[in-house]
């Protein structure tokens, strides 16, 4: 059985650590590639082998650093050494093996690494033309090795995983809604947050969004790893009995820019970035909760919520709502990829067309992917039942990545830029949806599809660092 990846998220993290500050090629790109099979509960030995020879169009012999005959091939560097040139040499390599009669051994994956960046090749890539703009794996793609944690879907195929194109009745949405509406449950039957007893009122909706933020942002990159659940386990009671305070206090400090925090703040609730959108700003009662209840809290968190796609946070809230309070509303929960069927007819199909037909042009080519820009960014959206939001937050997603695509077209070859630049580059600023009971929740939604997007956009190569939360 695989490991999860919850533990190979922890495995990644104690790797690129361990790894941090080598450069020495020679002597440990060998103990470099055992641990990292090891983050995906592998023993090298079993799949890989070290220094393949293979022959060479040349003639002459060459040596693979690192070969699994039909599934990867490994091309190792010193610290600082081109990345390109090492992915030159392992495709010379993969020609080798196939003149020399060894075309079964080809990989699928190429990954080069210098030990502080690795890059993986999918030499094989498979695209899924139904799926987001954001969820497509990129065929390439590099990072440095301390963001190795945020990237390890991308080797699915070591972790002996498949992977899954866009499953709009997908069990990890049944699983996590289950997850919160047995939190959701033991509050109300605590008649926290009720209007009247036994019916969520205001303040239970918040505080459940704002719980179901937490869990989405420690899996996203808006928070570190798992600090949200380390910060309950590590600062709460057994018993539940200060709970409620310590959310209070988090939700507190993510309200607060980090300029304007005490000084002697705890590093545990110091190290949460400033959440900006007012998702933390109103003032709510505390919760009184008991050890059965803090341990439904710590179910959810121990979820991972990397697994579900930020577009339906506002369709996963309101499957916890009472089922004739959804009757009530008109509310309708729409499967992911009925929406972006609705969105390409509309328009979106239309806009990538232009964009396409922007980007072969020889003369006049930035111009027109300019003016493509500010044509998407001049667009206006009306739901007037709109629910949860999730067609306009994922209308949302799918222009702020195409116009992505429009800039890295537009500044192809620049040194990478900083985040007050890109930010500056982007002319699709935010949604606003104009609908108050649904607000919060169409809110929690797009802060997260913004720090997705921010992932997006480290893994394209335009920015040094995303500040997620504040794009």
């Amino acid at each position: 059985m695989p490991l999860s990846w919850t533990e190979i998220k922890h495995r990644a993290i104690a790797f690129s650590k361990k790894w941090q500050d080598e450069t020495r090629e020679a002597a440990e790109r060998q103990p470099f590639w055992e641990d990292f099979f090891g983050v995906f509960g592998l023993q090298r030995r079993h799949f890989a082998i070290f220094e393949a020879r293979v022959k060479m169009l040349s003639g002459q012999w060459g040596s693979i650093d690192v070969h699994w005959p039909g599934t990867l091939l490994v091309e190792h560097k010193s610290a600082g050494e081109d990345l390109d040139k090492a992915h030159g040499q392992g495709m010379d390599y993969i020609q080798g093996l196939i003149s020399s009669g060894r075309g079964n051994e080809v990989p699928r994956y190429l990954i080069v690494s210098d030990f502080q960046r690795i890059a993986i090749h999918d030499l094989e890539p498979e695209p899924d033309p139904e799926a987001p703009q954001l969820q497509r794996l990129p065929a390439s793609f590099e990072f440095p090795l301390a963001d190795f944690h945020k990237h390890i879907r991308h080797f699915f195929f070591m972790a002996g995983y498949k992977r899954h194109k866009l499953n709009p009745e997908d069990p990890a949405n049944e699983e996590a809604t289950r997850l919160m509406c047995d939190l959701h449950d033991a509050l109300e039957a605590g008649d926290y947050g009720t209007d009247v007893p036994g019916r969520a009122g205001h303040e239970l909706k918040q505080f459940l969004v704002r719980l179901l933020f937490c869990l989405f942002a420690e899996d996203n990159g808006l928070f570190d790893p798992r600090a949200f659940q380390f910060y309950l386990e590590d600062h709460t009671a057994a018993d539940g009995s200060d709970l409620g305070p310590k959310l209070h206090e988090l939700f507190e400090v993510l309200n607060t820019p980090e300029d304007r925090r005490q000084k002697h703040l705890e590093p545990d609730l110091a190290q949460f970035p400033y959440i900006n959108g007012l998702l933390f700003a109103e003032r709510l009662a505390l919760p009184a909760f008991t050890s059965a209840m803090r341990a439904k809290l710590l179910a959810c968190c121990a979820f991972e919520w990397d697994s579900i796609s930020p577009a339906v946070f506002g369709s996963l809230f309101q499957a916890v709502m009472d089922a004739k309070e959804r009757r009530k509303i008109g509310a309708h929960y729409t499967a992911e990829r009925n929406i972006l069927k609705v969105v390409r007819s509309l328009f979106l199909d239309d806009l990538s067309a232009e964009f396409d037909r922007a980007k072969k042009l020889k003369i006049g080519k930035r111009e027109r992917l300019s003016a493509l820009q500010k044509k998407i960014a001049a667009l206006r959206f009306l739901d007037p039942a709109c629910g949860c939001g999730n067609f306009l937050v994922i209308t949302y997603r799918e222009l702020r990545a195409l116009e992505l695509e429009i800039l890295l077209e537009l500044h192809a070859g620049q040194q990478q830029m900083g985040e007050a630049e890109v930010f500056n580059l982007s002319l699709i600023i935010t949604i606003r949806i104009l609908v108050p009971q649904h607000q919060l929740v169409t809110r929690g939604g797009s802060l997260i599809l913004r720090a997705d997007i921010g992932k997006q956009l480290s893994h394209r190569h335009l920015l040094k660092r995303v500040d997620a939360h504040n794009l």
